[in-house]
């Protein structure tokens, strides 16, 4: 039945049935004058395409998972991952996919999802984030030969296919802001030690130290979980030094804020006292007082070029370059 619908629908847009079937499933490579024609008679005769047969004859469900190493309620409060979210479900809808969230407590439930959307091939791909040196996921995912991208970076460099921002060279631009302002005891508070973005910035920060002739302190440096007690407590860490530091980068900007509250509470002055610089830019660096400055990282070019990529080795593209860098700025605001 949707056969015949496709060819009365190809007779009267004047195109074949194959284009047709093209642009119901959203091919960006369709001419737009043909795709525009088709709509115009798809819409015309009230045509709803039926999904699941068309699953059943491409093999694919047209949905694509994304798994993040978060508590449900601490997804919810973290605007980064709100905004990438969202960002991913409009460019997936461009091309006619839809995204499948799933959340992770712990590293084992983490893998039992990845073990469990490779057995059932319920999602036709997977963006994966936070990754880790030895990340069993992409391991396992490669050796499956199931299309992924990773927002991220892994080593090497071209052995998968990533969208990143350049996270050395951010936190390059942060701590050498702060210098140049004339903090010389800068700390820096980063995420999980495991992760690759933790020591990509941590690189970042070290090397603008270095071309400041400021000497690295492994003392000023401290790690959190992406959760506002953690972040209290490494900064209460950071705080109880003598001297304590004039200035912290945080990995972003829940941590930053996080930091500035703590530092205030214990009677700092913030940027007097010690200067913050966040990551992220997120809605919330307005809205805290002082106003946090922060690195901005075009979550939208990052959901983007993720999107675009994984859609491309789903339908048998191979992306090139395999590594994409989104451009990263300083917002620059009273908190430093």
């Amino acid at each position: 039945m949707a056969d015949l619908k496709q060819a009365e629908i190809a007779k009267l847009a004047g195109v074949s049935q194959a284009t047709v079937s093209r642009v119901l499933k959203g091919d960006p490579q369709v001419n737009a004058e043909m795709r525009e024609r088709v709509l115009a008679v798809v819409q015309q005769l009230g045509y709803v395409p039926d999904a699941r047969a068309q699953s059943l004859r491409s093999q694919r469900t047209r949905l694509l998972g994304l798994v993040i190493h978060r508590d449900p309620d601490a997804l919810a409060g973290d605007p980064f991952f709100s905004a990438l979210i969202a960002m991913i479900v409009a460019q997936a809808g461009r091309y006619d996919y839809h995204l499948c969230v799933d959340t992770a407590r712990t590293a084992r439930s983490q893998r039992a999802i990845y073990e469990e959307l490779l057995r059932t091939r319920r999602v036709d791909g997977l963006i994966l984030v936070e990754s880790e040196t030895q990340d069993r996921r992409i391991e396992r995912l490669s050796n499956e030969g199931f299309p992924f991208v990773l927002i991220g970076r892994y080593e090497p460099e071209d052995a998968v296919c990533t969208v990143d921002n350049d996270n050395i060279g951010a936190a390059y631009m942060a701590t050498d802001y702060l210098l140049r302002t004339g903090r010389r005891r800068v700390a820096y508070l980063g995420g999980p030690a495991g992760l690759t973005v933790t020591r990509d910035r941590l690189q970042g920060y070290k090397a603008a130290l270095e071309a400041h002739g400021v000497g690295y302190d492994p003392h000023r440096v401290v790690f959190a979980d992406f959760n506002a007690r953690s972040a209290a407590s490494a900064t209460t860490e950071l705080l109880s030094q003598s001297p304590p530091p004039d200035a912290i980068v945080a990995l972003d900007d829940m941590l930053a804020i996080a930091a500035m509250r703590t530092a205030k509470q214990q009677g700092c002055r913030v940027p007097d006292d010690i200067a913050v610089v966040g990551f992220n830019d997120s809605p919330l660096c307005e809205y805290v007082e002082p106003r946090l400055t922060s690195i901005a990282v075009e979550i939208p070019t990052l959901a983007r070029k993720a999107t675009e990529m994984l859609v491309g080795l789903i339908e048998g593209r191979e992306p090139s370059p395999k590594r994409q860098i989104a451009p990263a700025r300083l917002v620059k605001r009273e908190s430093a």
